[in-house]
């Protein structure tokens, strides 16, 4: 039986990386030693989301690879390709001050992406591990997705530190999440699902 080990290694990974991503988004502006300098702390922090979403996106692909199943194949693929595309827009706008209003749609694009492609594959390992916990990544993506939508919608300015809080929190709760069910699902034994039943043992002895 397919053991998912690879998978839950990369899942790992990407916990990290959402982890050290979130903590420089969050450190950059604060960094900033004047108001002069903020606009280029925003800048900088999107060109740092923008990396991760690239980075996250090329682990997700190749995390396709470790999937027994097609369609958490398709939709892991799906994800990486459309993060890769989302990343290379919010790289593009970084620079832009007046388009940032479309920052928060395009974050919301990627966390509802990853929660989609997180969804359609919770319910292939689940059926391995039988645990609910491997939807929380999915939870916690698309709780995300809708709040940035919402944010973006209401198109209430918002101060950098408050935008790169948001930012933070998501990747630090994503994050968090990732490690904890890889740390865990990676040390879990296989269940017994074909042992013979007690009765039948004891005609064999």
């Amino acid at each position: 039986m397919h053991r998912y080990e690879t998978y839950w290694i990369i899942t790992l990974f990407r916990g990290v990386l959402a982890i050290l991503f979130g903590c420089a988004i969050l450190l950059i502006p604060q960094m900033s030693s004047s108001v002069l300098l903020l606009p280029f702390a925003m800048v900088l922090s999107v060109l740092f989301l923008a990396g991760y979403g690239a980075a996250d996106s090329a682990l997700v692909f190749f995390e396709s690879f470790a999937l027994p199943k097609r369609p958490g194949q398709i939709a892991s693929r799906l994800q990486g390709s459309a993060g890769i595309t989302i990343s290379l827009l919010l790289a593009t706008i970084a620079f832009e001050h007046a388009r940032l209003h479309w920052f928060f749609y395009l974050v919301a694009a990627q966390a509802g992406a990853a929660a989609v492609s997180d969804l359609v594959t919770a319910r292939h390992v689940w059926r391995h591990h039988r645990t609910i916990l491997v939807y929380a990544s999915a939870l916690v993506s698309g709780a995300a997705s809708l709040y940035f939508l919402i944010s973006a919608l209401m198109e209430a300015p918002l101060a950098t530190d408050t935008s790169m809080r948001m930012l933070y929190g998501y990747l630090l709760g994503f994050g968090t999440v990732n490690i904890g069910l890889a740390c865990m699902l990676l040390q879990e034994r296989p269940h017994p699902h074909h042992m013979p039943p007690t009765s039948t043992l004891r005609h064999i002895h």
